[in-house]
C-alpha cells in the first residue's frame, strides 16, 4: 500500500511539473509574439518617419527636422553629413563607434549602454542612421542602473536576447520578414553588484561629487525616510479603519439624509477636516519641493557661472578645442571639480566631448559622449534642464566656453546628480514631523467631534419631542415649551421671530441699503475731492500765465499736464470702483516707480492756497516698490491733504517730505509743524468715520491703512506738540 502512494505521488508531481512547464512556455511565446509585433510596430513608425526626415532634409528645414525626429523618445535618429555627425536626437544612448554597413536594412546592434536594432537610410548628402532600443546594457547593475527593456517592449529580466540562433530560442523577424535576433528564457540574472566595471574606474566613480550613487548596490534609507515609511502606513491603516467605520454608517442608516444630526454634524466635522489636511499636505508637498528645486537651480547656475569665469582665464589665447586639449583639459577639470565640489564636461563646438574631471564614467560606456540637443541645438545655450541615466533623474547646467576675446570654443556641462536625493530627504523630513500632529488632530477632531456634536443634538432632541407632541393649529404656529433652559429660550426666540421675521427683514434690508449708499457717497466725496482743489489751482496758474503771454507756459503746461492726467486715471478709477458698489479698488501689487508717483502728487500741491512751503527730500525717480500703481497716489494725496491742514491759519507752518531707500524697503515719511495730534484720539487715527476736523469725513487715513497695508507694507505715525510726522514703509 506504501509503495502504492509513493507511486501515486511520483506521478501527480510529474504531471504538476510539466502543467507548469507548459504553462511557461505558453507564456513565453505569448510574450515573444507580443515583442516582435511591437518592434514591427516600432519599424513601421521609424521608416515612416525616416521618409519624412528625408524630405525635410531635402529643404533644409531643419525645424521640421527636429520635431520629427524628437516626437518619439522611443525611436532615436543620426544624421550623418559628408563631414560627419550634424544631428543626433537624444543623447542617452552612448554610441561611440558607429559603422555604415549597408542601407535600407535592418540590423541587430550593440551600443555601449544598450541593445537596439538600427537601420541606415541613404538622403542625398546625407546618411541617417534609424536606432530603436531594445534593452539597457550598463557596465554594471545596481538599483539605478537596470539592464531592463525599455517600452514599449516589456519583457522580464529573464528573457534574454541572442543575435544567433541557438537551441531553445525562438526567432524574431523585421518588418520585412528578415530575420533580426533570437529570445531565450533562461533563470533571472538579477545581480545588484558591480558586473565588468574596472576597478579603477570604479574608484574614480566612487570619489566623484555627481556619480557615486551609480554604484550603490542597495538603497539608503535615512532616518527621517524610515520615519516617514511608518508614519504613513500608520496613517492609511487608520484611514482605511475610519473610511470602513464612515460606509458601516452610510449604510446603516440608509444613506446621508437619514442619519442623525449629530451623525451628520460628525461626518461633516471629519469629512472637512480630512479635506483640508489632505490640501494643506499636498500643497506643503509641493511647496517644499519647488522651493529645493528653485535653490538647486540658483546654486547650480552660480557655480557655473564660475566655472565659466576660471576656465575662460585659463585658456584666453585658445580658437578651438580639439584632442590635443583633452590632457590638460581634464587636469585643469579635475581641480575645479574639487574647488567647486562639482564634476565637470566640456564638449567641442561640435557638441562632442573634449574633456572632464570624470572621463571614467563616458570609458565605461554609461553616458554618451554628445551633449544634450536642447542646448546644442537651440539658440539659447544657457540653461538649467533635466536629464536623466537609467533610474537616477538630475539637474544639469549647460553653459558656452568662450576665451578672453569671447569667442565661443565649445560648451560646458556642470551636472548635479544629488537633488533628487536631497529633495526626497527635504520631503520625508517634512512628512515626519507633519504626521504625527496629522495624526494626533485627527484623533482628537474625532472625540471632540464626538462629544461636541452629541451635547448640541441632545437639547434638540428634547426640543424635537416637545414639537412633536405640540399641535399647530391653523391660525398659531407658535412652538411650547416651559422650561427656561437654552431649549426654552430658543423656542420663545423661534415664537417671536416668527412674529417679527416678516417687519425686521422689510427694515433690515431698507437699513442697509440706505447705509450702504450714504457710506459709498461719503467715500466716493472724500476719494474725489481731495486731488479737485490742486487741481484747479495747477489750472488756474496755466490760464494766467497763458493770459499774459509768459514765456515759462509751455514749460508749466507740460509739467502739469502729467500730473492732471494721473490724477484724472486715478478718479477715474476710483469712480468706476464705486459705481459698481462693490468697495475700494482691490490692492494688485506690481514694480512701481514710487519715486515718480510721489514728485507727481507734490508737484500738485505746491500751489497751495495756504502758500505753504512743500519740501522733497529724495530721488526724483528711479526708486521702486511693490504697491499698486494707480492707488499708492491715493496715499499721498490723503497724507499731504491731512499735512496741509494741520497748518491752517498757522504763521510759518512747513512740510517735509522724504523718500529713501532700505536694504529690504522703501521709507517715505511726510512731516509738519502742525500742533499735533491729541493723545486721547491717537488709537482711533486709522478708525473709519473718525476724523478731528470738522469737514472730514474721516475715511482718508483708513483708506490708506487699508492701501498700504493690502500692498504688503506698513504705516504708522509719530506726534508731538511740535508737529506730526507720518510713515510709511513698501517692500521692495
Amino acid at each position: 500500500m506504501q509503495d502504492f502512494l509513493n507511486f501515486l505521488m511520483k506521478k501527480l508531481l510529474f504531471y504538476i511539473t510539466l502543467t507548469l512547464l507548459l504553462m511557461a512556455c505558453s507564456n513565453f511565446s505569448t510574450d515573444v509574439s507580443r515583442f516582435q509585433r511591437d518592434l514591427q510596430n516600432q519599424q513601421r513608425i521609424a521608416m515612416e518617419r525616416t521618409e519624412q526626415l528625408k524630405t525635410a532634409l531635402g529643404g533644409d528645414d531643419f525645424a521640421r527636422i527636429r520635431e520629427l525626429a524628437e516626437k518619439d523618445k522611443s525611436i532615436l535618429f543620426y544624421i550623418f553629413g559628408p563631414n560627419g555627425l550634424i544631428y543626433w536626437s537624444d543623447n542617452w544612448l552612448s554610441a561611440s563607434h558607429v559603422y555604415l554597413n549597408h542601407y535600407d536594412k535592418w540590423d541587430y546592434t550593440v551600443f555601449d549602454n544598450a541593445v537596439a536594432v538600427s537601420r541606415w537610410t541613404s538622403a542625398d548628402a546625407y546618411n541617417i542612421l534609424t536606432i530603436i532600443p531594445i534593452k539597457n546594457q550598463y557596465s554594471f547593475e545596481n538599483e539605478q542602473l537596470r539592464n531592463e527593456y525599455v517600452p514599449p517592449f516589456s519583457l522580464g529580466r529573464e528573457v534574454e536576447i541572442r543575435q544567433t540562433k541557438a537551441v531553445g530560442s525562438v526567432p524574431v523577424y523585421d518588418v520585412e520578414g528578415h530575420y533580426l535576433l533570437s529570445l531565450k528564457q533562461c533563470a533571472d540574472t538579477t545581480n545588484n553588484s558591480v558586473l565588468t566595471v574596472d576597478p579603477l574606474q570604479q574608484t574614480r566613480l566612487a570619489e566623484s561629487f555627481s556619480y557615486p550613487s551609480l554604484l550603490k548596490v542597495g538603497k539608503t534609507q535615512s532616518r527621517q525616510h524610515v520615519e516617514a515609511y511608518y508614519y504613513i502606513i500608520i496613517t492609511i491603516v487608520f484611514l482605511t479603519i475610519l473610511l470602513l467605520f464612515a460606509i458601516y454608517g452610510l449604510v446603516r442608516n440608509h444613506g446621508f439624509v437619514h442619519m442623525t444630526l449629530s451623525l451628520k454634524i460628525q461626518y461633516l466635522l471629519l469629512s472637512l477636516l480630512f479635506v483640508t489636511f489632505v490640501y494643506v499636505f499636498f500643497v506643503s508637498m509641493r511647496y517644499v519641493r519647488s522651493r529645493y528645486e528653485e535653490r538647486q537651480v540658483a546654486s547650480l547656475e552660480q557655480k557655473t557661472r564660475y566655472i565659466q569665469k576660471t576656465l575662460q582665464d585659463l585658456y584666453p589665447w585658445d580658437y578651438e578645442l580639439s584632442a590635443r586639449n583633452t590632457a590638460g583639459l581634464n587636469i585643469d577639470l579635475r581641480d575645479l571639480s574639487y574647488t567647486y565640489e562639482v564634476d565637470i564636461h566640456v564638449y567641442d563646438m561640435d557638441g562632442y566631448l573634449i574633456g572632464s574631471s570624470l572621463p571614467q564614467l563616458f570609458s565605461a560606456g554609461i553616458v554618451s559622449r554628445h551633449m544634450s540637443t536642447e542646448p546644442f541645438f537651440s539658440d539659447n545655450h544657457t540653461t538649467v534642464m533635466k536629464q536623466a541615466i537609467g533610474g537616477i533623474d538630475y539637474l544639469t547646467s549647460y553653459t558656452e566656453f568662450r576665451n578672453s576675446n569671447l569667442m565661443q570654443l565649445g560648451y560646458i556641462e556642470v551636472p548635479y546628480y544629488v537633488s533628487a536625493k536631497e529633495r526626497r530627504i527635504a520631503v520625508d523630513d517634512f512628512l515626519s514631523r507633519l504626521f504625527p500632529p496629522y495624526l494626533l488632530v485627527m484623533v482628537l477632531s474625532m472625540l471632540l467631534g464626538t462629544i461636541l456634536s452629541r451635547g448640541l443634538t441632545r437639547p434638540l432632541m428634547q426640543l424635537t419631542e416637545g414639537m412633536r407632541k405640540f399641535k399647530i393649529g391653523e391660525t398659531n404656529a407658535h412652538l411650547a415649551y416651559d422650561r427656561k433652559d437654552e431649549v426654552g429660550k430658543l423656542v420663545e426666540q423661534y415664537n417671536t421671530m416668527v412674529d417679527e421675521l416678516e417687519e425686521s427683514t422689510s427694515k433690515l434690508a431698507r437699513s442697509e441699503r440706505e447705509t450702504a449708499w450714504r457710506t459709498m457717497a461719503r467715500q466716493v466725496a472724500h476719494e474725489i475731492n481731495n486731488p479737485l482743489t490742486p487741481m484747479k489751482l495747477r489750472l488756474q496758474q496755466m490760464q494766467r500765465l497763458k493770459l499774459n503771454n509768459d514765456p515759462r507756459f509751455d514749460a508749466f503746461f507740460d509739467e502739469t499736464a502729467g500730473s492732471l492726467i494721473t490724477q484724472i486715471d486715478q478718479l477715474s478709477n476710483i469712480a468706476t470702483s464705486f459705481s459698481s458698489f462693490a468697495k475700494m479698488p482691490e490692492v494688485v501689487t506690481s514694480k512701481v516707480d514710487v519715486a515718480d508717483k510721489l514728485t507727481s502728487v507734490i508737484t500738485l500741491f505746491r500751489s497751495n492756497q495756504q502758500n505753504v512751503p512743500i519740501r522733497y527730500l529724495g530721488p526724483d525717480k528711479g526708486l521702486e516698490a511693490k504697491t499698486d500703481a494707480t492707488q499708492i497716489s491715493q496715499v499721498f494725496n490723503n497724507l499731504i491733504k491731512n499735512a496741509l491742514q494741520a497748518l491752517e491759519d498757522k504763521p510759518g507752518g512747513d512740510i517735509i517730505i522724504m523718500l529713501k531707500e532700505s536694504e529690504k524697503t522703501v521709507d517715505i515719511s511726510v512731516s509738519d509743524n502742525g500742533c499735533g495730534i491729541p493723545e486721547d484720539v491717537q488709537d482711533r487715527i486709522f478708525t473709519p468715520n473718525f476724523t478731528t476736523k470738522s469737514t472730514g469725513t474721516g475715511l482718508g487715513l483708513a483708506i490708506s491703512k487699508n492701501i498700504v497695508e493690502g500692498s504688503g507694507g506698513r504705516i504708522w505715525f509719530q506726534t508731538s506738540p511740535k508737529g506730526t510726522t507720518f510713515f510709511i514703509s513698501l517692500r521692495k
